[in-house]
């Protein structure tokens, strides 16, 4: 019987471990995806290329399966927080692009 139990204790051990790294590795991907289209994002507004920043920003999030919460434009740069899902929770990601202080 107690080798049923320990069985039993050690598969929900090893399906915690791997959900927290399924987790882990969807918010490097979020964090990735963010990034990126916040560049995007900036090199639109910049005008490296033509269209709309926040077009962009959605576009690439939305491919990469995250949903976009907001985007922000200013004058020199972009600010972006997408989300993500994983098991029924949901969580942000934040990244800012542009040109900085003195920039071209």
């Amino acid at each position: 019987m107690w080798v049923l139990g320990f069985a039993t204790m050690l598969m929900m051990a090893t399906a915690a471990v791997l959900a927290t790294g399924q987790a882990m590795v969807r918010n490097l991907a979020l964090q990735s995806s963010v990034d990126r289209s916040a560049l995007a994002g900036a090199d639109v507004l910049v005008g490296v290329v033509p269209g709309i920043p926040c077009d962009h920003v959605s576009w690439l999030l939305e491919n990469e399966g995250f949903s976009v919460v907001s985007c922000e434009l200013n004058s020199a740069s972009l600010r972006v927080v997408g989300q993500a899902s994983f098991a029924g929770v949901r969580w942000s990601a934040k990244a800012r692009a542009g040109v900085g202080e003195g920039g071209q």
